[in-house]
Formats: C-alpha cells, sequence, structure tokens
C-alpha cells in the first residue's frame, strides 16, 4: 500500500512539473499576427505610387487606342488613294505593317515595363514592411507572426467566406494584432520622421 501511495505521489510530482514547464515554454512563444493588406493599403507612398502608375497605365492605354485608331485611318486612306497591287500602293502597304509592328513591340514593351515597376513597388514596400516586423518583434521578443485578414466576413461573396476558412488565424486576443504598430511605424519611415530610430516598447 505504501509503495502504491509512492508512486502515485511521485506521479502527481512528475505531471505537475511537466504541466509548469509547459506553461513557461508557452509564455515564452510569443506570437502576433499582422494584417499585411490592410497595412500595404494604409502606406501612405506605396498608395501614392500606385496610383501613379496606375493613371501612367491607363494613359498609355488611351495612347495606343489612338494610335491604332490612326493607323486605321492611313489604311483606309490607302485604299482611297491608291489602286491595289500597283507598286505604289504596296510600298505604302509595307510602311503600314512595319508601323504597326512596331508599335506592337512598343506597347509591349511598355507594358512589361509597368508591370516590372509595379512588381518592383510591391517587393521593395514588402522589404520595408517585413524589416519593420522584425525590428518590433526582436525588441518585445515575439518568435512567430501570422498573417491574418482583419476585415470581417462578407456572408454574401464567396470569396470572402473561403478566405475566412482558409484562413490560418481562427482566435486572437487583440493584443496580439500588431497591424496599427507596424502602419504607424511604416508612416513614419516613409514621411522620413525618425527613420533611423527604433520602437519603444
Amino acid at each position: 500500500m505504501n509503495n502504491k501511495r509512492r508512486i502515485a505521489t511521485f506521479l502527481t510530482v512528475l505531471t505537475v512539473t511537466a504541466l509548469i514547464n509547459l506553461s513557461s515554454a508557452s509564455a515564452q512563444q510569443k506570437v502576433a499576427i499582422v494584417d499585411i493588406p490592410l497595412i500595404f493599403k494604409s502606406h501612405v507612398n506605396f498608395e501614392q505610387q500606385l496610383n501613379g502608375l496606375k493613371i501612367e497605365a491607363e494613359k498609355f492605354k488611351e495612347a495606343s487606342m489612338a494610335a491604332q485608331k490612326t493607323l486605321m485611318d492611313k489604311a483606309r486612306l490607302l485604299e482611297q488613294s491608291f489602286q491595289p497591287g500597283t507598286p505604289d500602293f504596296k510600298r505604302e502597304e509595307t510602311a503600314l505593317a512595319q508601323q504597326a509592328a512596331k508599335m506592337e513591340v512598343d506597347q509591349k514593351d511598355t507594358m512589361r515595363e509597368l508591370m516590372r515597376r509595379e512588381a518592383q513597388l510591391h517587393y521593395q514596400t514588402y522589404l520595408t514592411v517585413t524589416g519593420v516586423i522584425e525590428q518590433y518583434c526582436e525588441l518585445n521578443q515575439i518568435r512567430l507572426v501570422l498573417k491574418f485578414d482583419r476585415g470581417e466576413i462578407d456572408s454574401t461573396n464567396p470569396r470572402s467566406v473561403m478566405q475566412k476558412v482558409n484562413g490560418n488565424v481562427i482566435y486572437y486576443l487583440p493584443q496580439n494584432d500588431i497591424t496599427d504598430i507596424v502602419i504607424a511605424r511604416v508612416n513614419q519611415i516613409a514621411v522620413g520622421q525618425n527613420s533611423g530610430g527604433t520602437f519603444q516598447k
């Protein structure tokens, strides 16, 4: 009987010790969550530059449509001015074809450059944002950061529903959301205020 009691006491001590160690380990594993799309949307420089690229792309689209219309007008004028099959007609037709081919190449090059600049803008902004997050986490001993969507679910929108269903975060404490802290710091850097400074705990 005494042996059984000693064994039971020993097992109880082991269980309590394990729970204490588990609790201590869990306390050290500090986790934060962050809404990356919201940070991008709230980043003053990113939004301004992205809107600038959109305006530039829209103007380019309008210019391309105008250039295409000009070529079509020239093609109609060619048929009215020269007899098909004549040397003059063939010469002008070849010139128009060369202009059309060059315009197509130029349009593709311009669109490719706009896409490259947009991708670079996203990349540089992402580096800034993740750098701020890393700095904050190191200061506050946060070991893991998860992405999540702070927005409310729209039950009438299948895409919104699936985003929430497939999200990584089911429940969190409000103090674990560092999105607003990151937004404030990112915009502080963007406007050149204390750009070389650090967070306060």
